[in-house]
Order: structure tokens, then C-alpha cells, then sequence
């Protein structure tokens, strides 16, 4: 019996994995309660995102496990309900991309109003989409994780403008 060894793709998602879980463990202190046990929900969630990527064999022909699969999904439906984490609600690109290399693609603009907002809006979203760029062609994983470091937090900046804009 030959044990599992994960691809190289397996291991650098499941880096991502751990550096998107650090990033949310970070937030908690910084958080209100509700969106502090959301982020715990979403930090553990990517413990088991990376564990998994790093112990089972793929399920699937995109070569993430069925276990990682889940807990990933489970994650961003967890940021999707929760906006004030700052993670956006797709956040699993960011790990899926060191699979599949895909493009990540360029958010959406914000439902900001004002002028000020808006620009400040489409500073933020240009920021991202060239640091898009430059994670796909990050030529390390330590690189690839400061990356992912800068973009979160554009991310918390974004969700943070969304917070400014009343609701009406």
C-alpha cells in the first residue's frame, strides 16, 4: 500500500488554506462578538480546507477531496452571511486558483452611493484586479501568501466602504 502524496497544486491550495485562516483568526480580535464567531466558523472551516488537501486523494477530476470541497463551500456561504468579516462571499478562488489557474476574476463594484465612496469603490477594485495579476504569476507560495495578505485586505477595506453606505 503506497501512502498519499498531495500534488504540488494540493499543497500550495492548502497553504492558502492556512493563510486565509490566519488572516480570519487575526480579525477576531478586532471584531464584534457576531462577526468574531463567524470568523472562527470560517477559520476552522479552512483547517479543514487545508488538512484535507494535504491528506486525501482527490474526488474529483479538479483534484480537490470531497471533504475540502465542503468545508470550503461551507466557508464562503459563512462570509456570505456575514459581510462584516470582510471576506467577500467567493473567497474559495483564492485557494481553488492555485489548482485550477484560472483567472480571478474582478469584483464587482460595490452597491456604494456618493461620489466619494464610489471612487473610492473603483480604487479599491482596480488594487485588486493587479493584484490578481500578480498572484497568477506569483513564482513562489511565500509570495503568493504575502499576495494573499494585501488582497484581504482590500477585501476588509471594500466591505468596510459597503458598512459607510446607508440603506435606505
Amino acid at each position: 500500500m503506497t501512502a498519499f502524496e498531495p500534488t504540488p497544486q494540493a499543497r500550495a491550495a492548502a497553504w492558502r488554506a492556512a493563510t486565509l485562516a490566519d488572516i480570519a483568526r487575526r480579525r477576531t480580535l478586532f471584531a464584534s462578538a457576531w462577526n468574531g464567531r463567524a470568523l472562527h466558523m470560517v477559520a476552522d472551516l479552512l483547517d479543514t480546507v487545508s488538512i484535507s488537501l494535504w491528506e486525501e486523494a482527490p474526488t474529483e477530476s479538479d483534484g480537490i477531496p470531497t471533504d475540502a470541497r465542503l468545508a470550503l463551500a461551507d466557508a464562503e456561504a459563512e462570509a456570505a452571511a456575514n459581510p462584516g468579516t470582510g471576506f467577500p462571499p467567493e473567497f474559495g478562488q483564492y485557494v481553488r486558483h492555485a489548482m485550477d489557474r484560472r483567472p480571478l476574476p474582478i469584483p464587482a463594484a460595490a452597491d456604494v452611493t456618493g461620489c466619494c465612496l464610489a471612487e473610492d469603490d473603483a480604487q479599491l477594485v482596480a488594487a485588486l484586479d493587479t493584484l490578481h495579476g500578480h498572484l497568477a504569476a506569483a513564482g513562489t507560495e511565500e509570495i503568493a501568501r504575502a499576495l494573499l495578505e494585501a488582497v484581504f485586505a482590500l477585501h476588509d477595506k471594500r466591505a468596510a466602504l459597503a458598512r459607510l453606505t446607508p440603506r435606505g
